[in-house]
């Protein structure tokens, strides 16, 4: 089996970065420990990796709908409390129509100026890490801002392109409002399967 530090050492020759692991919650301390032990007060961005779980954690909920999602970050306060979310075809098949359909409710309007991270990776490799501006892309579902507190349905169907690689993907999300509070964290996997 090979060690953590041996996978820390790989990454930081290979140039790919730690924050790119997928690592169990239950490993957290261990992964600490052995940055500490490499120096981590380093300004080194490869040895202070903002550590993004994939699997539930004691902070992560599942979404309900058999989606594969997970709500993260569920012990801070988030203006959006998700209801369930449904896809079809699950799993997504390349060269198909996806739909989906999120329910939910907000607890507070969402307004211009609010913007979503999104980090997608593929295996051990970081894809995109983009700021994308909320009111912009909601009209992409036939919504635009002010999106009102209350409940909110929102259904769209968008094509996976055949291109798409086969392999394991996992996509983090963190919304924010225009003052910086917490609209929802989501993370979702996807595996396309080679055809």
């Amino acid at each position: 089996m090979v060690s953590l530090t041996k996978i820390i050492t790989a990454c930081s020759l290979l140039g790919c970065s730690v924050n790119a692991l997928s690592i169990v919650s239950s490993l957290r301390p261990y992964l600490s420990q052995a940055l500490d032990s490499w120096g981590s007060e380093s300004s080194d961005s490869k040895l202070n990796p903002e550590i993004i779980l994939t699997f539930p954690g004691e902070d992560d909920k599942p979404v309900p709908g058999d989606s594969g999602i997970v709500q993260c970050q569920i012990l801070e306060d988030q203006i959006l409390s998700l209801e369930s979310v449904e896809i079809a075809p699950n799993p997504p098949i390349r060269g198909e129509n996806l739909t989906f359909v999120a329910k939910g409710t907000l607890s507070k309007d969402i307004v211009d100026g609010a913007y979503a991270e999104v980090d997608v990776r593929y295996g051990f490799i970081k894809l995109l890490h983009e700021t994308y501006d909320v009111c912009e892309e909601i009209t992409k579902v036939d919504l635009e801002c002010p999106i009102e507190s209350g409940k909110q349905v929102i259904t769209k169907t968008v094509e996976i392109p055949y291109e798409v690689p086969p392999g394991h993907y996992v996509v983090n999300v963190k919304a924010y409002t225009k003052d910086d509070e917490l609209i929802t964290c989501l993370t979702a996997t996807v595996d396309f399967p080679p055809n």
